[in-house]
């Protein structure tokens, strides 16, 4: 076990006996060492939204994947061309924080709720070490199964069954990663105030989430519809989000990230007004979505406040 867990309760250096990884100050067991990957207490996906509405699907578009073919996909990152498989889980943009803060390599990253993207396997190909985890272990265990069929290495990778919320690390971090995931986590500030801990003073944390205010998507989450809102009732019976989902309120989460000792360096709208709406109906990579993402980027982008984009990205670090 290279990564140093702490109680959650005392922060006290957990110990691995056996099978189990264990406190000796609060002479409790916070979790299990099953199959060589750490499995925390007390996580499970109580929705199960993972297991019913991706892995069949997902299992299918990476169907033909192999080292060539992930990186034949790896280098289509604007919209208009995305892959199904990232474009079906909320990537607009590959690589969007690389004119900011550069490429990312040779890093001890972070990667909070891990998921099934681009992200992780990129960040190993880039001779990063990465610690990645999700409180689904469903979504851990296919991620491990897609790295096996592009032949990404694993030798600097470890990866858990955890819970942001409550994870506590006696180790930091050059780069914390966020993607997609905090509109799945209702204690945000608690999320917040272990990524400070667990990022190295001069360090930076990176977000992208989908924003509620966005047309189409407040349309589907917003409670002020019901009962009568029977958009959000065809999703949520079809597994396309989960019962009660709702996006990020962005004013609130930046005052989340300054109450938890972070200074927001840059901040940042997703300009696929039109793209993300149309996107999911027209072939990837078709003259039709390429004049939609010029569209976008010539006209809506320019008239259109960050209010109402798809998506927000956020560059921090610590204050």
């Amino acid at each position: 076990m290279a990564v140093k867990y702490l109680c959650p309760s005392c922060r006290t250096p957990l110990e691995l006996r056996a099978d189990r990884l264990a406190c000796a100050a609060c002479g409790t067991d916070q979790a299990t060492l099953i199959d060589g990957m750490i499995e925390f207490n007390g996580c499970t996906d109580k929705e199960s939204f993972f297991e019913k509405q991706a892995i069949e699907r997902l299992d299918a578009f990476y169907a033909d994947y192999d080292a060539g073919k992930f990186q034949e996909v790896l280098a289509r990152r604007s919209l208009w061309q995305m892959d199904w498989a990232n474009k079906r889980v909320g990537i607009t943009t590959k690589f969007w924080w690389e004119p900011h803060i550069g490429r990312i390599t040779g890093k001890r990253v972070m990667e909070i709720g891990c998921g099934v993207n681009y992200i992780v396997p990129s960040f190993l190909l880039n001779d990063n070490s990465v610690f990645a985890f999700d409180i689904c272990k469903g979504s851990v265990d296919f991620l491990r199964k897609i790295l096996s069929r592009i032949g990404a290495p694993t030798a600097k990778l470890e990866m858990a069954v955890a819970d942001a919320t409550k994870l506590e690390m006696g180790e930091t971090f050059d780069i914390i990663d966020i993607n997609n995931v905090l509109h799945h986590i209702d204690d945000k500030p608690a999320v917040f105030e272990r990524a400070h801990r667990h990022l190295k003073d001069d360090g930076k944390l990176i977000i992208v989430e989908p924003n509620y205010y966005y047309p189409p998507r407040w349309m589907i989450e917003t409670d002020s519809l019901d009962p009568a809102n029977f958009v959000k009732d065809y999703f949520v019976k079809n597994d396309l989000i989960e019962k009660g989902e709702k996006a990020i309120v962005f004013p609130r989460m930046r005052k989340q990230l300054l109450d938890a000792g972070f200074k927001i360096d840059k901040t940042f709208k997703d300009p696929n007004y039109l793209g993300y709406f149309t996107v999911y109906w027209i072939k990837e990579n078709s003259g039709l979505l390429r004049a939609i993402f010029e569209l976008d980027k010539h006209l809506f982008s320019r008239i259109l406040p960050a209010a109402v984009a798809p998506f927000q990205y956020i560059i921090a670090s610590k204050a």
